[in-house]
């Protein structure tokens, strides 16, 4: 009987002791926000190596040192309404250490959740994960690329192209990654640089803002590089999306004005009626449902629109209440307000920025990055803190200009200012 007493107390003992310790991993998690995690693939520096030579040809970096690790992360963040949610994101860890810091990658728009950045494995595909990847992880940074809310396992709308709402994603990224990377026994160093490119340099643009408010030493930015951004949306890009262009560049701004409108339908409960006249908006409704990829939804709008006999004019597709909305910047839409409330162009950073676009973007109006430059330097940001970068290429396009551009943001993340040549003179 004495030793079956003895057993019982044992026993106790030992289930407090697991129940403590599960208690303290949980609020572990909870502190740092990571969720869950996956190892999902491992380049090594060979093919690291012979991949950076096919995609930045003669203008590829120094050779990497250290082979990498794939993570698909779940983590805790922010709806547009400050509720919490489950996101996901893709981490990359150089198995050796990343001594130079983390570096926050935003990716550009899409709708098709399957090419969102936690689903990359690390096909050589030309993607802006696979770009980012050979970018940084080379040099000795770990990055991290949030898929941002309504994208990745997250299964709700995407609030496209509110910049403020998707930086969340970002912000609230950066310690469940280092926390996984400990888990793995990884270092990182502790400075952070934040970049993205189009629809993710607005989201950059947000998130250093969002970064610079917060208290917490974690989120202490190091440098930032937002790369070609709708940052005015309000201003440049509204303005950029009504001046008529040639079939391909109307049907591209067709299907950025669509994917918003899509958002508040879904999200808000508008009516895409309120925004197209009824055979686009018919075919809104049916473009962007289910899982689908994004040059299909481009297709589909291309055909409606030839149908409707459009002849590249907004004014064929919209109603005219829209239009006029959009025409006067008026608020009392609400996707015209939501344009104006995500607008991350007039502040004044402290962190030391540069700011890279392509000269004739054809998607996201170089005004943008003019306004942002302009404001700034309104603000008494001076040439130690921001400068820009203009690549001036007359074969790239928005699409394909991004590797040189995530290049000139690796030189300035390892050299700043100093290590760059051909910066704007302004």
């Amino acid at each position: 009987m004495l030793a079956l007493s003895i057993l019982k107390k044992f026993a106790a003992v030992i289930c407090s002791i697991v129940a403590l310790s599960a208690l303290a991993s949980a609020q572990g998690g909870a502190a740092n926000g990571l969720v869950s995690s996956a190892r999902t693939a491992t380049i090594t520096t060979a093919q690291l190596n012979s991949r950076m030579n096919t995609v930045f040809g003669a203008s590829a970096v120094d050779p990497a040192r250290s082979a990498v690790e794939f993570y698909k992360i779940s983590y805790r963040s922010r709806t547009e309404s400050g509720g919490m949610v489950v996101l996901t994101g893709l981490v990359l860890l150089p198995r050796e250490g990343a001594p130079k810091g983390l570096v926050v990658f935003n990716h550009g728009t899409i709708y098709d959740r399957r090419t969102s950045p936690s689903r990359y494995t690390g096909k050589a595909d030309g993607t802006e994960p696979e770009t980012a990847m050979l970018a940084f992880t080379t040099g000795g940074y770990a990055v991290v690329l949030p898929d941002y809310i309504g994208l990745g396992d997250h299964q709700a709308a995407h609030p496209y192209p509110l910049n403020v709402a998707n930086s969340h994603a970002g912000v609230d990224i950066i310690k469940p990654a280092r926390a996984l990377a400990r888990r793995q026994n990884i270092e990182l160093d502790s400075k952070l640089f934040v970049t993205g490119y189009s629809e993710g340099g607005g989201v950059a643009m947000a998130q250093v803002r969002e970064l610079e408010r917060s208290s917490d030493l974690a989120h202490n930015v190091f440098a930032a590089a937002p790369t070609s951004g709708p940052y005015d949306l309000s201003g440049a890009t509204r303005e950029f999306l009504l001046v008529r262009s040639e079939q391909q560049g109307f049907v591209i701004k067709l299907y950025l004005l669509s994917y918003s409108a899509y958002y508040f339908h879904k999200a808000k409960g508008t009516k895409l009626t309120d925004y197209f006249k009824p055979s686009m908006a018919f075919t809104v409704s049916q473009a962007f449902k289910g899982t689908i990829k994004d040059e299909d939804i481009i297709k589909r709008l291309a055909v409606a629109a030839t149908l409707m006999r459009s002849k590249n004019s907004l004014s064929n597709v919209l109603t005219p209440r829209f239009l006029k909305a959009m025409q006067t910047t008026d608020t009392r839409d609400p996707l015209v307000r939501e344009l104006r409330d995500n607008d991350v162009f007039d502040w004044t950073p402290r962190t030391k920025m540069l700011l890279v676009n392509l000269e004739g973007d054809g998607v996201v109006s170089p005004e943008n990055t003019e306004n942002a430059f302009r404001a700034m330097r309104r603000r008494g940001v001076g040439r130690d803190s921001l400068r820009r970068y203009i690549i001036k290429d007359s074969k790239l396009n928005h699409i394909n200009a991004v590797p040189t551009a995530m290049l000139k943001v690796r030189q300035f993340f390892d050299s700043g200012f100093a290590g760059m040549r051909d910066l704007d003179s302004n």
